[in-house]
């Protein structure tokens, strides 16, 4: 009965800590493997127009459009047509030209091109050329191969640079690398020669090159931001050719020239509403102006991108562990948009980024991970509660469980609903219990609250509560307070405070080990809680009964209290009429006693006086009439003894039976008595009772009526 057999607890500790190694283990392996950049790369290329800051620098794109390529007589253009427009540009006074065109090959249709764009590049001195990278084929392992610019035109450059465009993991192209090559032979992105070249501040790289001499490299990735407007000013290569554009334009200018025909195959997916083509040289343009005005966006390092996603662990953990299911939904959603906005934050502020989608991804993971860890140790829990109370034996004529479901979820619930049914029955049949009750009877926990009250207690409180304000109900409230509205009375109060005051006593008193058996309990708390009850008697004149017991527990501070309340003013009243009637007939059987004594003491002394016949009938008077009195005395202590005995009599002959037992005393006083009565006439009563009542009667009759008279 005491015994706790209950099913283990629910480890949460243990929970928490599985969800939080697991979400750890999810951003290590999401932050190492990338699976998620493309994410990322979306949400980058939402935020980017924001990050575009205007560039110190005057960036001019010379394009080789259509129209110049249609213009100078078809692709390829001539290398004189480049001399002459580095000598424009010369005399324009421009701060670098960057000649984005491959001069890997000497010029075959027209040789003496080539001499003449050096002599033009030396006359200028501050132009940059690009050197192709190739991938690698079996002779070099794999390894891209460079092609620097052949002669004169790479001996005349200012500086040689790799001018590659890094595509991202969905295809576009938003990002390059400032330095590229082997450790032996590093190129600087020709964004970086050429602001070095006009003489501009320029960011350092600042990673360090592969330890292997053979080994390619890249270092220093940047994501360009991309807007809606292009960030530098563009002229078609025909129109600076053939001085249409001012001077002005050019001057103090870092000019890249390049193609952005169509018949020239450089042109990359970039993102933006709708994926566009964008020319190499484009691109370029776009590097060097997000270079010069310092909005270009580096990757946050592993560890910090690490750091970032674990950071919201704490928070998130937190949430699913101490918010419900919808709550734990809206913090999920709330700290994967918070990642977002730090993101997007980090970003503005400090052109780094840290990828959000790992974050996100552990907030959106935690919430269905935590929800399916707690629903299913909450229905295991359940389960084992289920499954020892339907071990338990259950109220005759239960009806057995079936589990025809094959749904193991549909079983729980089957099993769950017959767990349900039976403890309604069982706080039904508590219920029907506590009414059938005979008292007033009120259940109080340790902490002196009324837990559970009768009709006749409801019926009791009720009756007594006045105030206007006061509960309609005693369950809920302190039990000296509705003790109180009961009785009225301060003894009462008392009582129940010293019964409380005795039961914190013993809870205080219970070993710290906790580890007793269940006899042991029982017999610790019941002895030190018992009290004798009490009789007070209330405002209205009532005697009141009041009594404590112990409802026993496994632990003392577990225990109840019962208190019964019992109306025992009928029987106080009862007891009252006894002993009056008692003082009564004590009176009454002295006086036939005296006059005995007073007729013997008479004959001793004076013997003449009083004949013979007049002594033996005045003694059998009243010692008939002292017999009479002791007969009705016995028969009010057997009456109030004991209760009645009802059967069913016959009103007929009790009352022929009780004519006939007073028949003598009706033929001294020559009285007639008729009964006018059918037999048949039944009625349930306690026939001696009924029979002594009716002679009652008829013998008052006879007594008080005259001689001869008819009853």
């Amino acid at each position: 009965m005491y015994a706790d057999d209950s099913p283990a607890p629910i480890d949460m500790a243990r929970e928490w800590l599985a969800l939080s190694v697991f979400l750890v283990l999810v951003c290590v392996a999401l932050t190492m493997s990338g699976v998620l950049r493309r994410a990322d790369l979306f949400f980058f290329d939402i935020a980017q127009p924001r990050l575009q800051r205007p560039s110190p620098a005057k960036i001019v794109l010379a394009a080789i459009d259509d129209a110049s390529v249609q213009a100078l007589g078809g692709w390829p253009v001539p290398r004189k047509d480049y001399a002459a427009l580095i000598d424009r540009l010369t005399a324009a006074g421009a701060a670098a030209v960057g000649l984005d065109v491959a001069m890997t090959n000497r010029g075959r249709l027209q040789p003496a091109g080539d001499q003449r764009l050096a002599d033009a590049m030396e006359r200028n001195g501050r132009v940059v050329l690009p050197v192709v990278v190739v991938s690698g084929d079996a002779d070099t392992a794999g390894m891209p191969e460079v092609i620097e610019p052949v002669a004169p035109m790479a001996e005349a450059a200012f500086a040689l640079a790799e001018a590659n465009a890094a595509p991202d993991a969905d295809g576009a192209t938003r990002s390059f690398y400032l330095q590229e090559g082997r450790p032996s032979a590093v190129y600087e992105h020709m964004s970086v020669a050429l602001l070095r070249t006009g003489g501009l501040p320029v960011a350092r790289c600042g990673e360090a090159p592969a330890r292997e001499a053979g080994r390619w490299f890249s270092a220093c990735r940047r994501y360009v931001p991309l807007g809606r407007e292009r960030s530098y000013a563009s002229y078609s290569f025909v129109d600076m050719l053939e001085g249409r554009v001012a001077s002005s334009a050019l001057k103090d200018a870092v000019v890249i020239v390049g193609p952005t025909a169509s018949a020239a195959d450089t042109h990359f997916v970039t993102p933006g509403r709708g994926r566009h083509l964008l020319s190499g040289v484009e691109f370029l343009a776009e590097a060097t102006s997000a270079l010069a005005s310092g909005s270009f966006v580096r990757a946050a390092p592993t560890a910090a991108q690490l750091l970032f996603s674990l950071c919201m662990l704490p928070l998130l953990c937190a949430a699913q562990f101490t918010l419900g299911p919808r709550s734990g939904l809206i913090a999920a959603v709330a700290l994967a948009l918070a990642a977002c906005i730090a993101s997007l934050v980090l970003l503005d502020t400090m052109h780094v980024f840290f990828f959000p989608g790992t974050a996100v991804a552990a907030c959106l993971v935690a919430y269905p991970v935590s929800a399916w860890r707690r629903q299913e140790a909450l229905l295991r829990y359940l389960s084992e509660a289920a499954a020892r109370a339907m071990a338990e034996p259950g109220f005759p004529g239960e009806p057995p469980m079936h589990r025809p479901a094959i749904d193991p979820l549909h079983r729980r619930v089957m099993v769950m609903s017959a767990v349900v049914a039976r403890l309604r029955r069982s706080a039904s049949f508590i219920s029907e219990w506590m009414n059938s009750l005979p008292e007033a009877t009120l259940v109080v926990a340790s902490s002196g609250v009324v837990m559970l009250a009768n009709r006749k207690a409801v019926a009791l409180y009720e009756s007594d509560s006045h105030a206007p304000d006061s509960p309609r109900r005693p369950a809920g409230r302190l039990a000296t307070d509705v003790v109180r509205d009961m009785t009225a009375s301060e003894h009462a109060v008392e009582y129940v405070q010293r019964a409380l005051q005795r039961l914190a006593e013993t809870a205080r008193s219970e070993p710290a080990t906790r580890a007793a058996s269940e006899s042991s309990a029982a017999s610790r708390m019941e002895p030190s809680a018992q009290m004798d009850g009490i009789e007070i008697v209330d405002a209205k004149r009532r005697s009141l009964l009041i009594k404590c017991a112990v409802v026993p527990a496994l632990h003392a501070r577990d225990a109840a209290l019962i208190f019964h309340v019992a109306d025992v003013t009928p029987m106080r009243i009862a007891e009252r009429q006894r002993d009056s009637a008692l003082r009564f007939l004590s009176h009454d059987i002295r006086s036939p006693q005296a006059a005995i004594l007073a007729l013997i003491e008479q004959r001793r002394h004076a013997g003449a006086d009083l004949p013979e016949s007049r002594f033996v009938e005045l003694v059998g008077h009243y010692a008939q009439w002292s017999l009479s009195l002791a007969d009705q005395f016995l028969l009010l202590a057997r009456a109030e003894g004991r209760p009645p005995a009802a059967s069913t009599v016959d009103l007929a002959l009790l009352l022929g039976d009780a004519v006939d037992d007073l028949w003598p005393q009706a033929s001294a006083k020559q009285t007639a008595v008729h009964l006018a009565a059918e037999p048949g006439m039944l009625v349930a009563a306690d026939a001696p009772l009924l029979r002594r009542a009716f002679a009652n009667l008829i013998d008052n009759a006879i007594k008080f009526s005259p001689p001869r008279a008819t009853v």
